[in-house]
């Protein structure tokens, strides 16, 4: 599949790797800051019609796609069955190979080569901890008695966001606001920086005859065949941080879920009650991004 592909690399920590709702939402409020209120309200009622096709995906280690989520393999070896079970990241070249034969494919695969020297594996996140202390915001300095600690994810390497369809705005110049203003929460104390260090157009490995969809964002229940579920309710964003309550919550799946049919993009409505502003709804894209696979 003919795709563009948009390389970020992080500039520290970050809670989290950018999912693409929740990247999606930061890409409308910047569409607000620079468009106005009336133009996101206008490409809003474009996505509840079902008038766009742009798709966008999560990120990933640059040449790594999640796995796709097909019937799994009967293995009785415990070391296999182990190592099977922890691969959330498979190659693009094992991808497409999974993509076509199944996860028989896997048995061969480099990501679980029995020599360590041998096995591909991708650049994983670390996790590392970092100690903060509390502010007194009536002197600018540090609360006596409150030092507490936080685990953050620091990101190796570059990582891949892709696109699909015509994009209802510039997506590398909305993606550089968000790199600059931090993607994700504690975005004030310098999380979620990234650069935008490339874009390509490239092909993304299907499999040929796919009577399937494979998915690289978090995607609707409707239609799923093979899928992991999560329950999802985030914080509200933009002008509205620190708003309480919470958006509503809801169900989704997971990258790497399989559809046997494309939903379309989904416009949801998670206005809290009371809504942060008399008058506002909150909305969020939910997307299948389509990937061909057999099943």
């Amino acid at each position: 599949m003919r795709v563009k592909a948009y390389y970020l690399r992080f500039q520290g920590g970050l809670r989290s790797l950018p999912r693409a709702p929740t990247l999606m939402g930061h890409l409308f409020w910047w569409y607000r800051y620079t468009h106005g209120r009336q133009a996101l309200e206008d490409l809003l009622e474009r996505y509840r019609v079902g008038r766009v096709s742009f798709r966008l995906s999560s990120a990933f280690p640059r040449g790594w796609l999640p796995r796709p989520k097909l019937s799994p393999l009967l293995v009785e070896e415990t070391k296999l069955r182990k190592n099977l079970k922890a691969l959330q990241l498979l190659s693009l070249e094992t991808f497409a190979k999974v993509a076509e034969k199944g996860e028989e494919a896997l048995l061969h695969a480099p990501e679980l080569a029995e020599d360590l020297k041998e096995r591909l594996t991708p650049p994983l996140p670390k996790r590392l901890r970092r100690v903060r202390v509390g502010i007194d915001r009536g002197t600018g300095g540090a609360r006596q008695g409150i030092l507490f600690a936080q685990d953050f994810l620091f990101p190796q390497g570059e990582y891949a966001v892709y696109t699909l369809g015509e994009a209802p705005f510039p997506v590398r110049e909305g993606l550089e606001f968000v790199g600059e203003m931090g993607y994700g929460g504690l975005a004030s104390v310098g999380l979620g920086v990234f650069q935008v260090v490339g874009e390509e157009d490239m092909e993304l490995p299907e499999a040929p005859g796919a009577n399937a969809f494979v998915s690289l964002a978090p995607g609707p229940l409707e239609g799923a065949l093979h899928y992991d579920l999560e329950a999802h309710w985030g914080r509200l964003g933009g002008g509205y941080v620190g708003a309480k309550p919470f958006k509503k919550s809801y169900l989704r799946t997971k990258e790497g879920s399989v559809y046997r049919e494309d939903p379309g993009p989904r416009l949801l409505d998670l206005t809290p009650d009371p809504p942060p502003e008399d008058g506002v709804k909150v909305y969020e894209v939910l997307q299948v991004f389509p990937l061909g696979v057999r099943v």
